[in-house]
């Protein structure tokens, strides 16, 4: 019978007390981490009840985090099997890379102006924590927040949050494109520090390229864990 398989919960994470996280919050954190890190696989079915049972809290905490999990496109909801790790497409990435390629740069153009010497220093804060992050899943969060930080600079709110969404579905190809490459992650941080570079210098131009090249990498690391 297909049951929610085992995984680790990370000492970190275990257990939660109202005044440090709820029970949804600790739920979501463990199941994140759980499928970035690979310890869920692609295709495994999620039980409530065995999830429920596994973390020791009840159903409710556990839906509404699978529940969130589907709006970031990390869990799917199947008519016969129910919830499932999301299943990873070549065609679904190259497409979410394709869109972003065209959309990223164009909210960077319109950043650029309206970047301030106060995000200039969240960013720089940003990027120090990520050069000294030991965990790729929180890594890749932090990546998402620095550029969506840029991107809300820009003159368009909507054009961010559909950046936005397209960051959501690209988190676990990146999760999977830094377990087969693990050297990603150094590649990435020199790529934001040089958009941090051309940011400071409100080098518009200068910017880009070096969000193209960013994306880039991105996708052909994901190229090359298929391969």
């Amino acid at each position: 019978m297909d049951v929610t398989p085992e995984f680790r919960i990370d000492p970190d994470s275990e257990g939660f007390s109202a005044s440090r996280q709820t029970a949804y919050e600790y739920v979501l954190g463990v199941l994140r981490r759980a499928i970035l890190n690979g310890e869920l696989k692609t295709g495994s079915r999620l039980v409530q009840a065995e999830l429920a049972a596994m973390l020791d809290v009840s159903t409710t905490p556990v839906r509404e985090a699978l529940r969130d999990l589907a709006t970031e496109g990390l869990v799917q909801f199947d008519a016969h099997r129910g919830a499932i790790v999301s299943e990873l497409s070549s065609d679904d990435v190259h497409d979410i890379y394709e869109i972003r390629m065209v959309l990223e740069p164009l909210a960077m153009r319109q950043a650029v102006p309206n970047i301030s010497e106060a995000l200039i220093a969240r960013l720089r804060k940003l990027h120090e924590s990520m050069l000294a992050e030991p965990h790729s899943v929180d890594w890749v969060d932090r990546n998402r927040v620095f550029h969506m930080a840029v991107y809300e600079a820009s003159a368009s709110p909507r054009l961010a949050a559909i950046i936005r969404n397209l960051q959501d579905a690209s988190v676990m190809y990146i999760g999977a494109s830094l377990q087969h490459k693990p050297e990603l992650r150094e590649e990435a941080n020199h790529d934001h520090s040089e958009i941090l570079d051309a940011l400071e210098n409100r080098d518009v131009e200068a910017a880009v390229k070096a969000l193209e090249d960013h994306l880039r990498t991105s996708i052909d690391a994901y190229d090359q864990s298929e391969s």
